[in-house]
């Protein structure tokens, strides 16, 4: 990843993707087509962007925290246990499906 036009758009892209998931989320939608556009496989460019924006995800978290409650009759701490359960099933799926597979669920997922 040597091209200049390569490492300004992946830089701007996940700038503008970090602001954006500060304010509402949706970042995945600039940084995945960056990643994919600039030769990085479909299913890699995912993880890669995912991991990418995690701090992003925590500081938001962190910083609106005061604002954030259950909802009545739930704890946060089942509301913490679905979202892990779900995000590792969905990495286990992601982690058996393929390349090309994975390309054209993309649309439908996002």
């Amino acid at each position: 990843m040597s091209d200049p036009a390569h490492v300004a758009l992946l830089l701007v892209a996940a700038f503008v993707a970090g602001a954006l998931n500060a304010v509402a989320g949706g970042g995945s939608f600039l940084t995945l087509p960056a990643l994919v556009f600039t030769g990085v496989p479909a299913v890699a460019a995912n993880a890669t962007g995912t991991v990418a924006l995690l701090p992003g995800y925590v500081s938001g978290a962190l910083g609106f925290r005061s604002d954030m409650q259950a909802p009545p009759g739930l704890s946060m701490g089942a509301l913490a246990a679905v979202s892990l359960a779900g995000g590792a099933i969905g990495a286990g799926l992601l982690l058996l499906t393929g390349d090309g597979t994975f390309r054209s669920l993309v649309p439908w997922l996002l």
